[in-house]
């Protein structure tokens, strides 16, 4: 059984996540994230019959900042979580996955949901990284909206939409904000 799973109450490895958006199509009035968090070397089986093992994971909400019409900041710690002997087979070390986020342009059910992600090896070496998207469905229109995870890959979009696109760049800077 998943056992229930404790925040650090003094994380000392802070890093700040600086959202850009850039050449988008209109305003976005929500953004929000959270970090993943994974205790990679330990296990447990939730349901003994399927036998599955999974590894304990936990997401922690991040508070986005607008500094401007185009950029965001939160605070997300590397140490969020507190290793601690969870399943009762020693010590489970937890490490932060990814950093996630999330920006729509009204906030309405219907505003595509552009997802922008860092994982720990961007984290770990304070790498940005670019998330291109065509702007022909800004805000959206599906009833309950959509993601839309975008592509790192400028160039796998075709022609006629190269000038069509905007950027969501995620820049990780470990220490204090």
């Amino acid at each position: 059984m998943e056992a229930k799973y404790k925040r650090n109450p003094a994380p000392k490895q802070p890093y700040q996540i600086v959202l850009k958006i850039e050449d988008a199509p209109g305003p976005f009035a929500k953004v929000e994230g959270f970090a993943s968090y994974e205790a990679t070397e330990c296990t447990y089986i939730p349901d003994p019959i399927a036998g599955v093992p999974l590894k304990p994971s936990s997401d922690i909400p991040m508070e986005f900042s607008k500094v401007d019409e185009s950029t965001y900041i939160a605070t997300v710690y590397a140490d969020a979580m507190l290793d601690e002997d969870y399943l009762g087979e020693g010590l489970c070390h937890w490490r932060l996955m990814s950093v996630n986020s999330r920006a729509k342009a009204t906030g309405a059910k219907t505003d595509v949901r552009y997802v922008a992600n860092l994982w720990s090896d961007d984290l770990n070496a304070q790498k940005a990284r670019t998330t291109y998207y065509v702007n022909n469905e800004y805000p959206g229109s599906e009833p309950d909206g959509r993601s839309d995870q975008g592509n790192f890959d400028r160039s796998k979009y075709k022609a006629e939409f190269q000038d069509q696109l905007f950027s969501i760049t995620l820049t990780p800077k470990a220490g204090t904000p």
